[in-house]
């Protein structure tokens, strides 16, 4: 029997309202990363040493094109056929 850890996606949805900016890309390990970019607002005169961007890893993915087809053909085909 072959093991096999947790896999972990994100897919980012359309949404009516404008949202923050992302960036969804390949790294160099095979993985996925979404890098949240989260701007200082420094019109209030207070220094902010908080981070601008977040970056998370994911095995996949989605972006705002995607179908719900290729979703399901990614993540839970292989879980019903087994």
């Amino acid at each position: 029997m072959v093991k096999q850890g947790i896999q972990i996606y994100a897919r980012a949805k359309p949404t009516k309202q404008k949202a923050g900016l992302y960036e969804a890309y390949e790294d160099e390990g095979g993985g996925s990363c979404i890098a949240f970019t989260v701007p200082k607002d420094l019109a209030d005169g207070y220094i902010n040493n908080k981070k601008e961007v977040y970056k998370f890893r994911f095995n996949k993915v989605f972006d705002q094109d995607c179908k719900q087809d290729e979703v399901f053909e990614e993540v839970a085909q292989g879980v019903i056929d087994k």
